[in-house]
């Protein structure tokens, strides 16, 4: 008798256009890392199933949200049934880090509240000079529990982020 307990979590992952919300999902879902951006239309859907410490079989859907402001309206349905949000900003550009207090963590407060959401810090490969305290600052803001510094180029935290948020997901569901 097969014991493994399995779930599907629907994982949104927001951010500005450019901060690496792609790259990263790519990374983790294929370990490849690519140059050529191409910005998304829409959302694009990738899933990954991974195998957690509890045995728990997961199935994660990843729901790579469009960053233009010209996909708002469209954006909000894509909301509906996340368990899980990834929020990134680009570290080379503080403006993307304002730009989530700002703008994502109120439209997540309509339309997704209460759900575990993890900060990400993209681009540390490259040279930034903001602040480990400003994004801490950022996060308590925001109320997040979780802040990670990741590197889609070189893979760097990629896979422990997307951990993270699935255990996060499935305490949150329990």
């Amino acid at each position: 008798m097969d014991n493994t307990k399995r779930i599907t979590l629907k994982i949104i992952v927001i951010g500005e256009p450019a901060v690496g919300k792609t790259s990263l999902v790519k990374k983790f879902v294929s370990g490849r890392f690519t140059t050529d951006y191409r910005s998304s239309i829409g959302t694009n859907i990738f899933t990954k199933k991974i195998v957690l410490e509890n045995e728990t079989e997961t199935t994660l859907q990843l729901w790579d949200i469009a960053g233009q402001e010209r996909w708002i309206s469209m954006r909000r349905p894509y909301y509906s049934g996340a368990k899980g949000v990834i929020i990134v900003g680009d570290l080379t550009r503080s403006n993307t880090f304002d730009q989530i207090e700002k703008f994502w963590v109120p439209d997540l407060d309509q339309y997704c509240s209460l759900i575990p959401i993890i900060l990400i810090a993209n681009k540390s490969d490259l040279l930034y000079e903001i602040e480990k305290q400003y994004i801490d600052s950022l996060g308590e803001r925001i109320n997040t529990r979780t802040i990670i510094f990741t590197s889609a180029k070189s893979g760097d935290n990629v896979e422990l982020a997307f951990k993270l948020i699935a255990k996060q997901a499935i305490n949150y569901l329990q």
